[in-house]
């Protein structure tokens, strides 16, 4: 199967509007890095041999207890983005995002993943001489799902 390569700029990150219909535009304060980061929470048990040599170290076991997605943003700070994030910011609110493969057929395996999300972190610096940026920090609250291209 052949490399299907993508460029960095066509996975966007896109935040509900909250409205019914539902519309769902990337923000222009996520302009340079982004991602979606998946984790899972682990339980892990030693099994005692109970058959063979009980001196030999025994086998882990890994059990998976809980997942989680992150989703990290930076950028140049987008001015006239600053009133609508701080307020999600203290607003405590899940919003509904999606990671979109931007452009990507679903022959080739384009399509989103879709989720509740909060924001748990936000960062807005500034270095003498240079633009200020910013960066965010959104967590999964519920499950995260895997939609196909259409």
């Amino acid at each position: 199967m052949p490399l299907k390569p993508m460029n960095g700029t066509s996975l966007l990150i896109q935040i509900s509007d909250g409205g019914s219909p539902e519309t769902f535009a990337h923000d222009c304060l996520i302009n340079t890095e982004r991602g979606i980061q998946f984790a899972s929470e682990t339980n892990r048990q030693v099994i005692p041999e109970c058959e063979g040599d009980p001196d030999q170290p025994a086998w882990s076991v890994v059990s998976v207890d809980g997942l989680s997605a992150t989703i990290p943003g930076s950028g140049m700070l987008n001015t006239s983005s600053v009133p609508e994030w701080f307020a999600w910011f203290r607003s405590g609110a899940s919003k509904n995002v999606r990671v979109l493969l931007n452009g990507v057929p679903a022959a080739d395996g384009g399509g989103h993943w879709a989720g509740a999300f909060k924001l748990t972190g936000w960062e807005v610096t500034g270095t003498r001489n240079e633009k200020a940026t910013s960066s965010v920090t959104l967590e999964s609250d519920g499950p995260v799902a895997w939609v196909d291209a259409v």
